[in-house]
């Protein structure tokens, strides 16, 4: 069976986001990638930004569903914050493309709305963290919120890193030691 247009376009987007040379990506450029013209590419998507909307909800969609799903959990406050730690970053490891789109560097000034979204992005996953360390509050070395706010921190600077590797430094190979540095910092035990 034939994918859909539309999932092809978004699937030729995020491929275009994980090219280790990156550079403006146009609309010409995005139609030819996904094998369609242009016309074809705005009858899916009124624009640009809304195709670049588009992806960054499905991102959105994948991380704030395994939060809500762990939140929902039995494990322990540590745990949650661990598990929703790790899965970010393998799903960025997984999904290159977003990496770009989390850092906004794939973002132009037309993508603005898109950048607003992805610091909202941040402030939400910031919250669910916070929540979760709050079921566990005496365990912590400080307060939940500078503590949520360390780990956000520190999966944006892996972001970066990742980038500036070109992806060719894999969090996978050190996930687990920043996450017991990232613990030592803020639990007691």
């Amino acid at each position: 069976m034939r994918k859909d247009r539309k999932n092809i376009i978004l699937e030729s987007l995020a491929g275009m986001l994980e090219e280790r040379n990156l550079s403006k990506i146009t609309t010409a450029a995005l139609a030819k990638k996904s094998k369609i013209t242009e016309a074809a590419l705005y009858r899916h998507f009124p624009s640009k930004r809304s195709i670049y909307a588009e992806l960054f909800s499905f991102c959105d969609n994948a991380i704030f569903s395994k939060c809500n799903e762990l939140k929902k959990s039995d494990l322990s406050s540590k745990e949650k914050v661990k598990n929703a730690f790790i899965f970010f970053m393998l799903f960025i490891e997984k999904n290159k493309g977003f990496a770009r789109l989390l850092s906004r560097e794939a973002l132009s000034s037309a993508e603005q709305n898109v950048s607003d979204n992805v610091n909202q992005f941040y402030e939400r996953f910031e919250l669910i963290l916070r929540q979760m360390l709050k079921e566990d509050a005496s365990n912590l070395t400080t307060q939940p919120g500078i503590s949520a706010q360390l780990i956000v921190t520190s999966l944006e600077g892996n972001i970066g890193r990742y980038i500036r590797s070109k992806f060719k430094d894999s969090p996978s190979t050190y996930i687990e030691n920043i996450w017991e540095l990232l613990a030592i910092s803020v639990f007691k035990n």
